[in-house]
C-alpha cells in the first residue's frame, strides 16, 4: 500500500526530569523523501528519533509510520535504524548478523547484503568478523545492514561517523539509490555539505522544538548580492553605477549589493542590452550552513 506521508508526528513530547528533551512538536515527512534533522548538540534530535521508534517512550503524542501507529510492532516491519554508536559481537560476521535479522522480521536473502554490502564498498568483509575490523570498516557494514534489500523508511543517525571521504560519496550515492527507489530517508549529521548534497527536505530543531521545517529551497533566503563573472570589470562596473548601484570587484567577479528581486531584473536587463561582456550572473542564496546559523546557531539571526 502507497502512502503519501512517511512519518506523521504530533504533540510528541518527551522529558528527562526538569529537562525538556523533546517540546509538543508535529512534523509530516513525505514519503520518498531525503529528510535531515539538524540542529546543535541536545537539541532532540536523536530522541525525536527514539521515540519514533518506541527505543524511548514519550511522555505525550503519536506517530505513525507508514500510516501504522509507532506503538505498534507492525509500524516497523518496513523501518530500519541505524543509531550513532553501534555495538556488534566481535565473534559475529555482518552475513551472520543478517541472517538473524532476517529470521526475525521473516524476509531477507545473502544477496541483499551483498548487494549493499558492494555499494558501500564493504563486498569483502561480509563474511569477517567484527573484531577484526578498523572503526570505519564496522560503520561500513553497518549501513550495509540497514540498506540491504528493499525497506521503505530508513532512520540513520550520524551516519558518516567514522567514514572515510570514499565512504562518504559511497553513502551519499546509496541514501540516493534508495530514495530513488521510493524508500524514504530520515538523516541526522553534522554535516553540513553532506546534508546538501542528497536531502530535499530538513527540519531545524532547536531545544526540543521544530524553529523551521520544509523543503531547503524553500528555506533558503537570497542575501541581497548579485554576482557577475566577466572579464570586463570595468565596463560592468559602469554600467552598474550608472544604474545607482554600489560595485565591487574581486578578480573577474563584480558583486553589488541589491534590494531584492527587481534590482536583479534591471541588472540583467541592463547587461544583457549592453556591449559588456559577462559569462554568468546571479542573485546570492544562503547555503545550508547560513541556513543553520540563522535558524537554531547561539546568536543566529531571525
Amino acid at each position: 500500500m502507497q502512502h503519501e506521508v512517511a512519518l506523521e508526528v504530533e504533540g510528541l513530547r518527551k522529558s528527562y526530569g526538569r529537562l525538556e528533551a523533546l517540546r509538543p512538536l508535529g512534523l509530516s515527512i513525505p514519503a520518498g523523501s531525503v529528510f535531515a534533522l539538524l540542529g546543535s548538540n541536545g537539541a532532540g534530535k536523536t530522541t525525536f528519533m527514539k521515540s519514533v521508534l518506541g527505543l524511548v517512550k514519550p511522555d505525550a503524542g503519536s506517530a505513525l509510520i507508514l500510516g501504522i501507529d509507532s506503538r505498534l510492532p507492525a509500524s516497523r516491519r518496513s523501518a530500519r535504524y541505524l543509531p550513532e554508536t553501534i555495538r556488534f559481537s566481535n565473534w559475529a560476521t555482518p552475513m551472520m548478523t543478517h541472517r538473524q535479522l532476517s529470521r526475525v522480521r521473516g524476509s531477507g536473502t545473502p544477496a541483499e547484503l551483498e548487494e549493499s554490502a558492494a555499494a558501500i564498498g564493504c563486498g569483502d568483509l561480509v563474511g569477517r568478523t567484527f573484531g577484526r575490523m578498523s572503526h570505519g570498516q564496522v560503520q561500513r557494514t553497518a549501513i550495509s545492514l540497514v540498506m540491504a534489500g528493499s525497506p521503505d523508511i530508513i532512520f540513520l543517525d550520524e551516519p558518516s561517523n567514522g567514514l572515510d571521504p570514499e565512504g562518504r560519496i559511497m553513502l551519499r550515492n546509496l541514501i540516493r539509490s534508495r530514495a530513488s527507489g521510493g524508500a524514504t530517508i530520515i538523516l541526522n549529521s553534522h554535516l553540513l555539505g553532506e546534508v546538501e548534497a542528497v536531502c530535499d527536505r530538513a527540519a531545524f530543531m532547536q531545544n526540543g522544538g521544530i524553529a523551521a521545517s520544509g523543503r531547503i529551497d524553500d528555506l533558503l533566503r537570497y542575501k541581497g548580492i548579485t554576482r557577475i563573472e566577466t572579464a570586463g570589470v570595468q565596463a560592468v562596473s559602469a554600467i552598474l553605477e550608472g544604474l545607482g548601484f554600489s560595485p565591487s570587484s574581486s578578480g573577474a567577479t563584480v558583486s553589488v549589493p541589491v534590494a531584492g528581486e527587481d534590482d536583479f531584473r534591471r541588472i540583467t536587463s541592463a547587461l544583457s542590452s549592453s556591449p559588456a561582456h559577462f559569462t554568468a550572473i546571479e542573485l546570492v542564496r544562503e547555503n545550508l550552513e547560513d541556513l543553520f546559523l540563522r535558524l537554531v546557531a547561539p546568536g543566529g539571526g531571525s
